[in-house]
């Protein structure tokens, strides 16, 4: 069987011309590619030839834009990056958020694991078995 594959998209938003968040939007979608590649999912420049498109809508840190008390300073610091994701294929969209957990997993390993689930219980076929279906 051959490996699903995703368009990875993250657009401009209107805050991306902050560098700070520019930055942590491209961090965030290259370990998010790299995250795919480990689960075997492969990545692709091309749209059409994608089972899925995965835009990453928005990285944020825990409890930004509000001043934090001094208990939730250290608190922040434990808790990372939230991940918000959007799945689309054929007018379906299903959105997903992810954060870091405890310990060492990251925002984007959560994603790409939720990623691979919906994938394989989607009842869809594949882009790369129709692209390479044998013609009558």
């Amino acid at each position: 069987m051959t490996p699903f594959t995703v368009y990875l998209v993250m657009r401009n938003t209107p805050d991306t011309n902050r560098a700070q968040l520019m930055d942590r939007r491209l961090r965030s979608l290259r370990a998010l590619h790299d995250e795919l590649l480990a689960v075997g999912i492969r990545v692709t420049p091309l749209p059409d030839l994608a089972d899925l498109e995965v835009e990453i809508t928005n990285v944020s840190v825990a409890g930004e834009g509000r001043a934090p008390s001094h208990a939730e300073t250290t608190i922040r610091a434990e808790r990372g990056h939230i991940l918000s994701i959007r799945l689309s294929v054929s007018g379906e969209r299903v959105e997903l958020v992810c954060s870091d957990g405890t310990g060492r997993e990251t925002a984007e390993h959560f994603a790409a694991q939720r990623i691979l689930i919906w994938l394989d219980q989607s009842s869809r076929p594949r882009m790369t078995d129709l692209a390479h279906a044998p013609t009558a």
